[in-house]
Order: structure tokens, then C-alpha cells, then sequence
């Protein structure tokens, strides 16, 4: 057997530059065939971050807008069916003079729809009754120089202006020349006709700045009723997602994408992959270089024998067969792999390339504003609420002090951890790592280890939001997280609360029907178990059917509230005891606590009705006198409580006994209310200047008349007179 030497001439035969060029080839199409459909994925991935972008965005603008809309709705309906409201309008259809109780009394009614929401972006509601000359605020009662005609007013149920173009007037008070966002409906009550409108005004600058906050990124932000624009922020450009209301079928959302975000540019390929490939070109380059050198020898040797054949004998054709059948034989390989490297090349490292699975490369993440940045890929947000069972607020100051505590030790290589106090009941965590899917794992070990770690009469509770990417979302998150907790009212506390956005906007509960009528009759026969009665059916009906969405609970709640203020309002009245405004009650409680704090409230009027009542004893001959002498001499500016004790030689404490007894105020109190309501009078039926006002109602300083006018009426005496001009208050 002859051996072969490899000649380095091989390498520049152009068999050998046709073999490697060829398999050079099928790897480089390979190689781009790679490329568009790494190109293709990443533009097919962010399409899909930046719809569900929009869409999350779009979703965001709508129930922020929904809840306006909300507001102003729940409002208008508890006006329209408002009694005291009616009879006001009775009055004014009679031509009846309005009692100053009445008038009292409407406008804080008004003045408690404007607070049962908690709606800060509400500026004021406007009662607008047609044919008459004064509208009825949460304020005051405004004087129109003449009627006004609503039949001749084009009323839009949503716009984005001031009063004074809404109702075609020129008053000069800050109320009409003012730009609000105004929800109008008309006023009616019951389902009989309209008797005029009420106009429920959101501030333009609060609401503008809501806008603003979600258009940061360069969107376009609408608002439509009836297709036709109520609101807009930012650009039209760009691709649209559009969302419908749930308050209103006549509204619908949308937002322009901005162009940056929609572009698809090198910078979103991923480069990783990229890189990959092309490490995977070069080394099959290598290899073809190889394989082509390898296999282009043997080839190489028969053309060098041909070549020489022609210069000796003819036999010499048969020497090469032998040579060749002999070369063939040494190396019997070489032509099975010579007829198979094509379709290896062509198809097999084809498919290697492009079946590979490939992570893209993380995107680059922005930081959380002014404090904290982000260097992990995916977050979660929770909100921890801390609650003492005992009320010790040193031991719920200690609790957040050891969950900071904790926090700041929890992070590793893995995660990180953010804390930082959102209120004195509670905490935001923000949870930070490359893997998403141990984050909702790790908010589960956190909770355990707070539990060990605060003393035995907190309670700990937290609500989530899922995993995100996004951190454009970090805020919408943490509202969500937020939103969450409410779930501590029908499921109580002690638990971890995921969000579910099937259930933030079902409206979904149980109320009972004219529940205002009924709970009075009850409080008015002191019927505790009638009262009783009428909370647990709201609580157990509301447990069986209610799907105790966040929406729902929000308006169970104000509706409870509303219905516990009217009725105390009402039968206050009826037992003599002055209004007092109801608290709302505390959030994040479970509906146990709920109901027990407003059945405490209308227990504790019902103890102070008994009270008054066992008061109402006839009062010794001494005591008719004190107190007809106090009401004769009360704009006596020499008055005084010794005075009054020398006169009818009694102790100071006994007339102070007496009037608080009698009246259920202080001496000074009382004599105060009796001075500025004769000042009232004074204000609306004379010309009187404050000064001389003053002097007759008893005060020898003007600093101490407007200071006591204030503190009742809760508006200045000048004020007083202009605002009202003659009506009673």
C-alpha cells in the first residue's frame, strides 16, 4: 500500500474552495434564516408587551374615570329620592317661606352626599331647581338676580366647563366663572318629571393632572360621550385601544399609543441570540473549512495521477483504475461521507440552528423613582396592613419598626426587597428578582416570618398584586394591591390576598329597599331588635350572594353610611338632640366591625334620647324664672354666669347644671347660639352695618362676633350677607 502525503497545495485546488465555499453558503442562509425569525420573535414579543401595555394603560384611565362617573351617579340618585329636598321644593312651588331648619337641613344633606364617597376630586354639587332664583350647594344658597329658565338650557350629562356657559349666564362669583368637569343630570324625584338639574362639579386641575400622570409616556389620552371628545391629553398618534364604561354605555376611552413604543428597532432585537448565532456561524465555518480540506485530498490525488498520466505509455489508463480502486480502498469511508455532508449541511445544521431555544436578552429596566432602583426583571407589589387588637399604639409602632427591620435583612443575590411606610396601618413591599415565578413564594415566607416576628396582638394582613415586568406599572400595581384588601371585609384578616380582576368592578350586592323609612321606624320604637334585624339581613345576604367585588364593597359601604347619617339626622330631630356629623367608619375593617360601629352610633343616640327625656321634668318654679331671665338679658353685654348666680343667690355650678340639663350645651354655648341667631335675623332683615349688628346682639368686640358668628354659621358674617342676601340659613 502506497501511502499519500497530503500536499498544503490542496488547499488552494478549487475543489477545495468550491466545497468550503459551498458549505459556507448553506451555513451563512442558515444563519440569516436564524436572524428573521429571532427578528421576527422579538418584534412579535414586543407587540404583545406593548398591547397588553396599552391595554392595562387604557384599563387603568377607564376605572379612574369610572369612579367619577360613579361618584356623581350614586349622588344624583341619593338627591332625587332625598324627602327633605322634595319638601323644599314643594315650599318653593308654594310660595311658602323656607324655614332656616329646612334650609339647614338641605344643605347638609348635600353636604353629606358630597363626603359619603370620599371623592376628593368632587369641588361641589349644585342643586338647580327651574323657575327659581337661588341654587342650593354643599356651601351656601347663591342668589340669581332673576328665575332661571332651564327649558331654554341645552344640558350636556358630561362637559369640561363653567357654570356660567353651561346655563348661559354672567354671574361674577368664583362658582359660575370656574372650569370644572361637570356630571349633570336632572333633578326629579322619584320617577316623576323634571323639577331641574343637579350639577355634580369635579375640579378640572385634579382631574387634569390624572390625565397627565398616565400620559407621561408620551399617549394620547380620550375621553368620548356619545363619540364626541369630553377630554384629551397628548398625541393622536399611533396605533388606538379603546375601552368602554361600565357607568355610563353612552362613554368610551381611548388611548394613542406613542410612536417610540410602537417602533420596532435593532436596539429590540435580542442581541444575545444575535450573538449566539453568530458564534454558531463561525464554528460551523471551522468545521466546513475542515471537512472540505479533509475530504478535497483524495480528489486532489486523482487529478495529480491523471496529470501525470499523460505524459507516459497508454497502458498507463489502467495503472490509474488500480491506483484508484487501491486509493478507494485504503480510505473507504471518504465517499460515503463526501455524498452525505450535503444534505447534512443543507438540512441538518439548518435544523440545529433554528430549533435552538434561545432566552432573550433581558430588556434593560428603568429605577423606581427618587429612591429605589430596579436591577431585577420581574416585581411584586403588596401592602401589609398592621391592626392591634388592643389598640396599643406603642405595640403597633414597634410591629412596623420589626417588619422594616426584617425587610432590610431579607434581601439576597436572588431578590431584593423595598419597604416603606404608605400610613401608621400600613406598609408597601415591593418584592425584585430575574425569577418571577419564586416571587409569589417568597411573599408567603416574608408573612410567615412577620407573623413570628410582631408581638402576639397584631395581626397581620397583606394584599398582592400578580408578578409583573412592566415597571411603567409599578403605581397601578400597588393600587391594585391596595384595592386588594378590601377583601378583609367578608374573608377578615390573617391571611395573603391575591388580586382578581374579575372581581374589581362587578356591581354585585344586596341592600334592602327603602332602607331609610325602615331603620327609622325602628329607631324612632327604639325597637333594638328591629335594628338588629335590619344589619345582619345586609350582613348574611351580602355573604350568600354578593361576589364581594371591590366596586361592590365600596358602594355597600357608602350606602351604609349615607343611610345610618340620614336616619340619624332625621330622628335626632324627632328626639331633640342636635345633628351631629357621622364619621365614616374606618377602612380595611371586616363587616362585623362595620355593623357594630354604626349600630353603636344609633345606640348611643338612643341613650342620650333616654337621657333627655328623663331631663324633661318639670322644672322647679326658680328654674322657669333663671331661664326666662337668661333669655330676656342674653344681648345684655353685662350678662354673666356670677351675675346670673348673685341674682338668684345660687352657686355658678348650679346655673351651669341647669343649662346643660335644660338644653344640652354650656351656659356659654347656649347664650353664644342665641346672639348670632339673633344676628342672623338682623343680617337678613336690615341694612345694619356689622358694628352696629354687634352691639346690638350683646358683644362689645368685633374680633369676638366674628370668631363666635364663624364657629356657628362656618362662614363670616360678611360673607354671610353676601352670599345669602336675605335667604335663611
Amino acid at each position: 500500500m502506497r501511502n499519500i502525503r497530503k500536499s498544503p497545495g490542496y488547499r488552494k485546488s478549487k475543489f477545495f474552495r468550491n466545497m468550503f465555499f459551498s458549505y459556507c453558503i448553506i451555513i451563512l442562509l442558515s444563519f440569516l434564516v436564524y436572524s428573521a425569525v429571532i427578528s421576527y420573535e422579538s418584534m412579535k414579543v414586543k407587540k404583545e408587551q406593548t398591547a397588553a401595555y396599552y391595554n392595562a394603560k387604557i384599563q387603568t384611565f377607564a376605572n379612574a374615570m369610572d369612579q367619577q362617573i360613579f361618584s356623581a351617579q350614586r349622588i344624583v340618585s341619593d338627591l332625587n329620592t332625598s324627602s327633605l329636598i322634595n319638601k323644599l321644593y314643594v315650599n318653593v312651588q308654594m310660595k311658602n317661606p323656607i324655614d332656616s331648619y329646612l334650609l339647614y337641613q338641605v344643605l347638609n344633606d348635600i353636604r353629606l352626599q358630597k363626603s359619603a364617597g370620599d371623592n376628593f376630586n368632587i369641588y361641589d354639587i349644585a342643586l338647580i331647581i327651574n323657575q327659581y332664583d337661588k341654587i342650593y350647594t354643599s356651601n351656601e344658597v347663591i342668589r340669581l338676580p332673576e328665575k332661571i329658565d332651564l327649558s331654554n338650557v341645552e344640558m350636556e350629562p358630561i362637559v369640561v366647563q363653567d357654570l356660567n356657559s353651561v346655563l348661559g349666564m354672567k354671574n361674577a362669583q368664583l362658582l359660575f366663572y370656574k372650569k370644572f368637569f361637570i356630571y349633570t343630570s336632572k333633578y326629579k324625584y322619584g320617577s316623576g318629571s323634571a323639577r331641574g338639574m343637579i350639577c355634580v362639579l369635579f375640579e378640572d386641575k385634579k382631574i387634569t393632572r390624572l390625565l397627565e400622570s398616565l400620559s407621561e409616556d408620551g399617549s394620547g389620552l380620550f375621553m368620548y360621550y356619545e363619540g364626541v371628545p369630553v377630554l384629551q391629553t397628548g398625541s393622536t398618534q399611533g396605533s388606538v385601544f379603546s375601552q368602554s364604561s361600565r357607568a355610563d354605555e353612552n362613554i368610551s376611552y381611548e388611548i394613542f399609543a406613542s410612536p417610540d413604543k410602537i417602533s420596532f428597532g435593532i436596539g429590540d432585537i435580542s442581541l444575545f441570540a444575535l450573538l449566539f448565532g453568530f458564534l454558531i456561524f463561525v464554528l460551523y465555518a471551522f468545521l466546513a473549512y475542515f471537512f472540505a480540506y479533509r475530504y478535497a485530498s483524495p480528489f486532489e490525488r486523482i487529478r495529480h495521477i491523471m496529470g501525470k498520466g499523460k505524459r507516459d505509455e497508454k497502458n498507463e489508463g489502467e495503472r490509474i483504475v488500480e491506483d484508484v480502486e487501491h486509493l478507494l480502498g485504503e480510505r473507504n469511508d471518504y465517499m460515503e461521507q463526501v455524498h452525505t455532508i450535503s444534505p447534512y449541511a443543507s438540512q441538518g445544521i439548518l435544523y440545529s440552528l433554528i430549533s435552538g431555544d434561545f432566552d432573550q436578552e433581558g430588556l434593560s429596566q428603568g429605577g423606581l423613582k427618587n429612591f429605589f432602583e430596579f436591577k431585577k426583571l420581574f416585581f411584586l407589589a403588596a401592602v401589609i396592613d398592621i391592626w392591634e387588637s388592643t389598640g396599643n399604639k406603642n405595640l403597633l409602632k414597634e410591629a412596623k419598626m420589626r417588619i422594616k427591620n426584617l425587610a432590610a435583612t431579607e434581601g439576597d443575590d436572588d431578590y431584593k426587597i423595598l419597604c416603606y411606610e404608605k400610613d401608621k396601618n400600613h406598609l408597601f413591599l415591593i418584592l425584585n428578582s430575574d425569577k418571577g415565578e419564586l416571587l409569589e413564594d417568597r411573599l408567603y415566607e416574608i408573612f410567615d416570618r412577620i407573623n413570628k416576628a410582631v408581638p402576639d396582638t397584631v395581626v397581620i394582613t397583606m394584599g398582592a398584586d400578580d408578578v409583573r415586568e412592566e415597571f411603567e406599572e409599578l403605581n397601578a400595581s400597588c393600587d391594585r394591591a391596595i384595592m386588594t384588601l378590601d377583601r378583609i371585609l367578608w374573608e377578615d384578616r390573617g391571611s395573603v390576598y391575591f388580586y382578581d380582576a374579575e372581581l374589581e368592578f362587578s356591581l354585585n350586592y344586596y341592600f334592602p329597599k327603602n332602607p331609610v323609612k325602615s331603620l327609622i321606624k325602628a329607631v324612632k320604637e327604639k325597637n333594638l331588635d328591629e335594628i338588629e334585624h335590619f344589619f345582619e339581613e345586609i350582613r348574611e345576604k351580602n355573604e350568600q350572594d354578593s361576589d364581594h367585588s371591590v366596586t361592590a364593597n365600596q358602594l355597600l359601604l357608602s350606602e351604609l353610611y349615607v343611610t345610618v347619617g340620614k336616619v340619624l339626622q332625621i330622628t335626632g330631630e324627632f328626639y331633640g338632640i342636635p345633628f351631629r356629623k357621622v364619621e365614616k367608619s374606618p377602612d380595611y375593617r371586616t363587616i362585623e366591625e362595620v355593623i357594630s360601629y354604626y349600630k353603636s352610633i344609633i345606640y348611643e343616640m338612643l341613650v342620650e334620647a333616654e337621657e333627655k327625656k328623663e331631663s324633661k321634668e318639670e322644672l322647679p318654679g326658680l328654674d322657669v324664672e333663671l331661664i326666662e331671665y337668661i333669655n330676656q338679658n342674653d344681648r345684655n353685654p353685662d350678662l354673666s354666669l356670677a351675675q346670673i348666680a348673685d341674682h338668684f343667690f345660687v352657686s355658678c355650678k348650679y346655673v351651669t347644671s341647669l343649662v346643660k340639663k335644660r338644653f344640652g350645651v354650656t351656659y356659654l354655648k347656649y347664650v353664644q347660639e342665641r346672639r348670632v341667631e339673633y344676628a342672623v335675623h338682623l343680617l337678613k332683615t336690615t341694612d345694619m352695618s356689622l358694628e352696629r349688628i354687634a352691639e346690638e346682639c350683646g358683644y362689645t368686640n368685633m374680633l369676638t362676633f366674628r370668631r363666635n358668628f364663624k364657629a356657628i354659621m362656618e362662614q363670616n358674617p360678611s360673607h354671610y350677607r353676601m352670599g345669602q342676601d336675605g335667604v335663611e340659613v
